[in-house]
């Protein structure tokens, strides 16, 4: 175990971890790793190895929560994705996009949904691109039903055809899961 392990150590770090949680996710951990380059530095020079030696050069570098204080007070806050944008355009993606469809004039409200999906920070450009084919595939595969001659997307499946569109109607509502999982993940700093 080294110094840093030291459970004061850990504490006092968790401590100004989760005192900086509003700053921006690169921002805290070049903190943090700062910070404890800087307690091994101290308790080297220190000799400290016992519990008491470690609080008091502990104690000298200062209160956890005013070295997170002064670093918050340094770089605004990183934004917070709102969650109410997040599921709007879950929703709107999910109900719309095989709702186009059956109702053409749709497309504008899709087109603007997944402007939308773009224009949003709470997710990574694979998650948006993940959510635009999602929105996408459901208006292409039954548009492509119309203009091909009938059972010609049958894909030999017969009776098993329903089901199939059933599933790519479905589509748009489960990747809508996982773009929530993905942007309540990426707001707790764990997505890059």
């Amino acid at each position: 175990m080294t110094i840093t392990e030291h459970p004061l150590v850990k504490k006092y770090l968790a401590t100004v971890a989760r005192e900086t949680a509003g700053l921006s996710p690169e921002r805290r951990n070049e903190l943090l790793a700062d910070l404890e380059e800087h307690i091994a530095v101290a308790l080297a020079e220190a000799s400290a190895s016992g519990d008491d030696e470690i609080r008091t050069v502990l104690a000298r570098l200062g209160d956890p929560r005013t070295i997170a204080a002064t670093a918050l007070g340094e770089e605004h806050p990183a934004p917070q994705a709102s969650q109410q944008p997040t599921l709007a355009i879950v929703v709107l993606l999910a109900l719309i996009s095989p709702l186009t469809a059956f109702m053409p004039p749709l497309v504008i409200a899709l087109i603007g949904v997944i402007w939308w999906l773009w224009a949003a920070q709470q997710w990574r450009h694979r998650d948006k691109a993940i959510g635009t084919v999602a929105a996408l595939v459901p208006p292409l595969f039954l548009v492509a039903q119309w203009v091909t001659p009938a059972g010609a997307l049958n894909l030999g499946l017969g009776a098993g055809f329903i089901p199939l569109t059933l599933a790519v109607l479905a589509l748009p509502a489960a990747v809508g899961g996982y773009l929530l999982w993905a942007a309540k993940r990426r707001a707790g700093g764990t997505a890059s």
